[in-house]
């Protein structure tokens, strides 16, 4: 009995979670520009960062050869730096225009609980301490912020990043 209310606690924790990521995407949509391009430079940060070790491997094959030219591998190890600081500049970019997102959404949710605050009753302001409900609110909209960063920059992006992973090792190798 008790490890079937466990179960639902989780269910009902897990479609809580699926419920705020729900609200949170019309704070997403309303800068679609910046979020698309935001992705974009995530992509190619992803790109890069993968495309890293593949480099790498062909600057110590190209080592072993005997009849070694020094310019093939002085130039693998060109590419691998440029492919380490387009990785770096990438992120760098995505992180500066999904900022304006980050903060608009948070002074949108702000502006929300702000104006839902006028709406209440004299005797609801009477009764509590307002300043502790500011505090909450600027937890809140941290909290939003970072949600918004987890769920953009952590979740999205690994799974992206797996996925390139697993094709270049299909690719690349026999599954037996």
């Amino acid at each position: 009995m008790r490890g079937n209310d466990k179960q639902t606690q989780a269910y009902d924790f897990k479609a809580r979670d699926v419920k705020v990521l729900k609200k949170l995407l019309p704070y997403l949509l309303k800068m679609r520009v910046r979020v698309v391009l935001a992705t974009m430079f995530l992509i190619f940060a992803k790109l890069a960062n993968v495309t890293v070790p593949v480099v790498l491997k062909e600057i110590v094959d190209s080592l072993d050869q005997t009849n070694l030219l020094l310019i093939l591998p002085l130039g693998l190890l060109f590419a691998y730096g440029v492919l380490r600081l387009a990785s770096s500049l990438f992120n760098e970019l995505r992180d500066a225009i999904f900022a304006r997102v980050r903060y608009h959404a948070m002074h949108l949710i702000a502006l929300g609980v702000f104006k839902h605050l006028h709406t209440l009753d004299l005797s609801f302001h009477l009764d509590r301490r307002i300043g502790g409900i500011t505090r909450d609110i600027d937890r809140g909209t941290q909290s939003v912020s970072t949600l918004l960063s987890i769920f953009v920059f952590n979740i999205i992006p690994s799974f992206f990043e797996i996925c390139l992973v697993i094709g270049i090792l299909w690719l690349n190798y026999d599954i037996f």
